[in-house]
């Protein structure tokens, strides 16, 4: 199972994906956990990547993968700091942003306030994020489905006041397939959203 490697294999072809919008770019990876979507930021020519987790354990796994695929130092920063406190103040530095977090719902009593989560998420790095920018956000939370999740980062935008295209929606590969029968198996629901 991914959840036991720490890797995530599920969001490989969306890290893929990320490497065509990187090259060149500020990039803030929130909620980093090992460092996944940093390394092909910067396997895609990032001019920086900043690494987000408030674990301190997620961090040093991060330094380590960065280490082992031979990055320099000065092109990458790693932070050990809540993602909401980290963003408060860092308008207009970052031309891509990834939010991968957690599930902020695990089960459908806690659904309404992980759509209050997902929401003000979105819309904090929606106000933060260079006029230009791409945003790639996800949730894992299967008590969430895709719809909710658009509705959600529509609000999201309508409270940051910025326009918004989506350019991708994504999901878990080919290797993760959903049952027609168990709709909830599409856990990962992700869009790549053009703000202006």
């Amino acid at each position: 199972m991914d959840k036991k490697t720490g890797f995530f294999l599920d969001q490989r072809d969306n890290r893929q994906l990320l490497g065509n919008f990187s090259k060149g770019k500020n990039v803030l990876n929130t909620f980093c956990y090992t460092g996944g979507f940093s390394v092909y930021a910067l396997m895609a020519n990032a001019d920086i990547v900043h690494s987000v987790d408030a674990s301190e354990k997620a961090i040093d796994l991060t330094k380590k993968n960065l280490q082992l695929n031979g990055f320099e130092p000065n092109i990458h920063k790693c932070f050990a700091v809540d993602t909401f406190d980290f963003i408060q103040d860092k308008k207009d530095q970052y031309d891509l942003i990834i939010l991968d977090p957690p599930a902020f719902a695990k089960h459908r009593d806690a659904r309404h306030q992980a759509i209050n989560g997902y929401q003000r998420l979105n819309a904090e790095a929606m106000k933060i994020i260079k006029p230009g920018g791409v945003i790639f956000t996800f949730s894992c939370s299967q008590v969430v489905d895709r719809q909710l999740f658009y509705d959600t980062v529509v609000s999201a935008a309508i409270q940051a006041g910025r326009e918004v295209k989506v350019l991708h929606q994504l999901t878990q590969p080919a290797d993760h397939p959903v049952s027609m029968f168990h709709p909830e198996g599409e856990y990962l629901k992700g869009l790549v959203l053009y703000v202006a």
